[in-house]
């Protein structure tokens, strides 16, 4: 019998390519206006919890704060108009928790050329190690083909087939479509022919089988539908209303589909809409209704309300199901107030809390961001535990520059391991922290720590001559030589595997 698992490394894989299909989907709706914010918590970005499962939410992963549009993001590796389905639980129908006026947009996402993959086994004594490392960098098709629901719930699928092994026991649903070649204009439609005329080159043809859904004389972009059994959505009606219709987070809020009184809830506590309070107020101690709904409403009682968070928050934080304490914990950093910061950053630095839950704050507190946030994460790079550390870490590099005054104050902690982890901090920068580094050289005469050292000497000596000049004119020699030391090493051949040391890591584990 063959087990339905998916790799982790195949599962994460097929993340990346959601969140960023995702992203993709946002950058497209922001020419025609629209505003989206994730209404599937987590559907723009990749981090996982392997510890506890998050359970999938079957709802739209995006929605529009302007006109309030909801759009399902399937992103795709090649052009086509297929989804996931189940044709025997309705939970796993492509179509579950939709209605008829959301959208279904197929951004594609492929790897460019070059994907690099390392890797590396050692056995030692009665240990091993093994390690894999696949660098990927991504790109989206330009264009996003979009379609409505209830345009494709009044088509048959045109073909269906079997998942592989590792995807889950769901099948695929299909229908035809054809795709233009290039970008230009129709100049011809012959019977089935269409022709395309690029701004450069020569005419392109295509002959679909499925209805022609374009005109002579349309502008088409590369990747895009002009031919399916089912009616796209057209570049006209893309645009944002600029308005929410009239009593919409009213009939959200009161709808029998529990995906539309989420979306309410979300939209309200987003757009601060005092006005709704007592519709929100009423599904949160409702114990039959949904757990996401219930707890997106107590982020709003928070957030708009002005009412204290733990309290709030408290009886799912001690529940007995840690998929719900982890959601609770998601749903504090959806309040993203000083109150909520302040609880994610005791949960944060409390020890007795479990990783997984402790990971979720330092994420959370990552997605928030302000100075407030930074401190709570700056302080866990001293924790105990180095998985802990390491979330903090990750959760400070995605906040980006607005964290490099934290940051640079670090650099100097008193506490060595702080100082490590805001040196760390600002060499994963990469090319926009090396402003903040340049003037960090200036004050190597007055501030010589060894992780300013130890960062300078990650830099390319090649893009920093004016810092050695500096360097080589006013700080002491023998700071000099190690700077360049470092240099030589990480322009060394050596330098490849040194982060991957698996002997650091249980070496530091068996100090501790």
């Amino acid at each position: 019998m063959a087990l339905a698992f998916k790799p982790d490394s195949s599962f994460f894989r097929k993340i990346v390519i959601g969140a960023i299909g995702a992203q993709a989907v946002c950058r497209d709706l922001s020419q025609h206006e629209h505003a989206f914010v994730e209404l599937e918590r987590g559907s723009t970005d990749a981090k996982l919890w392997k510890e506890v499962k998050r359970k999938r939410v079957r709802m739209p992963d995006l929605v529009c704060k302007h006109c309030g549009i909801r759009v399902e993001s399937r992103a795709k590796t090649k052009l086509e108009l297929a989804m996931s389905h189940s044709p025997t639980e309705a939970v796993r129908a492509w179509d579950f928790g939709l209605v008829d006026s959301d959208w279904v947009a197929f951004p594609v996402v492929n790897s460019t050329d070059d994907e690099v993959f390392w890797s590396k086994g050692r056995i030692s004594e009665s240990s091993s190690y093994w390690h894999e490392r696949n660098l990927v960098h991504w790109k989206t098709q330009k264009f996003v083909n979009i379609f409505s629901v209830k345009a494709f719930r009044a088509v048959k699928p045109d073909k269906e087939g079997k998942k592989g092994v590792t995807e889950g026991s769901e099948i695929v649903i299909s229908w035809n479509a054809s795709f233009a070649p290039c970008s230009g204009k129709i100049i011809a439609i012959d019977g089935r022919t269409v022709q395309i005329k690029p701004e450069t080159g020569n005419t392109r043809s295509k002959r679909p089988s499925a209805k022609i859904s374009v005109a002579v004389g349309e502008t088409v972009e590369d990747g895009q539908v002009i031919a399916s059994s089912v009616f796209p959505v057209r570049s006209g009606e893309r645009k944002c209303a600029g308005k929410l219709a009239e009593n919409y987070l009213q009939h959200a809020l009161t709808s029998k589909e529990r995906t539309l009184r989420y979306t309410g809830v979300k939209l309200a506590r987003v757009l601060g809409d005092k006005k709704i309070q007592p519709f929100v107020e009423k599904l949160a101690p409702d114990p039959e209704e949904d757990l996401y709904v219930r707890l997106e409403a107590l982020s709003y009682m928070a957030a708009v309300g002005g009412k204290p968070v733990l309290p709030l928050f408290e009886p799912h934080l001690n529940s007995g199901d840690d998929q719900i304490r982890l959601e609770a914990v998601i749903s504090i950093g959806e309040v993203g107030n000083k109150d909520a910061v302040n609880v994610l950053g005791g949960m944060l630095a409390d020890t007795k809390q479990p990783f997984f839950l402790r990971s979720a704050c330092a994420w959370c507190l990552g997605r928030v961001a302000g100075p407030e946030a930074q401190a709570h994460l700056k302080a866990a790079f001293a924790d105990i535990d180095l998985n802990v550390r390491e979330d903090a870490l990750e959760a400070v590099v995605s906040i980006g520059s607005s964290a490099y005054p934290t940051l640079r104050d670090g650099l100097f902690d008193k506490n060595s391991e702080i100082a490590a982890g805001c040196a760390e901090a600002i060499r994963q920068a990469g090319r926009s922290g090396r402003p903040l580094i340049l003037e960090l050289a200036k004050e190597l005469h007055q501030k010589p720590t060894d992780w300013l050292v130890w960062l300078l000497g990650q830099l390319p000596s090649d893009e920093l001559t004016a810092a050695i000049a500096e360097i080589q004119k006013d700080v002491d020699p023998r700071l000099h030589y190690a700077i360049t030391l470092l240099w030589a090493f990480s322009r060394s051949w050596i330098a490849r595997g040194f982060e991957l040391n698996p002997n650091a890591h249980r070496e530091t584990q068996d100090v501790s």
